[in-house]
């Protein structure tokens, strides 16, 4: 189911997954993961990419995981990215970065702060911090911050259950 939930996110940043998605369905077919519109969307070929995407909504209702609106896809997209900052995982800096990105170009008043803060951690990086090691303890604390701040359920239900796997019964 991740990987389906990814591209749920991917379409609704109005990023092209159309081509995709059939393949996608036949792999979650194989992992268990089932429902009508989905094993219609697998057997599509990929020139058919308008009918996947209105399938692919089809089988992500069905599943219980409807594909967000954009502003629920970006907060799951800063979610991801704040998780990866506070695990330690990637380079702190270039993910302050996408927050920031993904903040700004919502343009949703809300999430300003959010914005402001990461820019500034972000453009900070060299100048302002005597040690990587005060920048990336800084940047930890500003993303366990926006993770506390905006929980998963705050997200379209079709996202708050992020931690479902692959592979899992619908």
């Amino acid at each position: 189911m991740e990987h389906l939930r990814d591209l749920a996110v991917r379409l609704a940043m109005d990023e092209p997954v159309g081509d995709d998605l059939p393949m996608a369905a036949a792999h979650a077919l194989t992992r268990g993961v089932d429902s009508p519109g989905l094993r219609e969307l697998a057997g599509l070929s990929r020139g058919q990419s308008r009918e996947a995407v209105d399938l692919f909504r089809q089988a992500m209702d069905e599943l219980g995981s409807p594909v967000p609106d954009e502003r629920g896809a970006r907060l799951h997209l800063m979610r991801q990215v704040a998780a990866s900052i506070v695990a330690g995982e990637g380079d702190a800096e270039d993910l302050a970065h996408e927050i920031y990105c993904q903040a700004a170009e919502s343009q949703l008043p809300e999430l300003r702060p959010v914005a402001d803060r990461f820019l500034e951690l972000y453009v900070g990086w060299g100048t302002a911090y005597d040690q990587t090691n005060e920048a990336v303890a800084a940047t930890k604390a500003a993303a366990q911050s926006f993770l506390n701040d905006h929980p998963a359920s705050t997200a379209p239900e079709s996202l708050a259950n992020s931690g479902d796997r692959e592979g899992a019964s619908p």
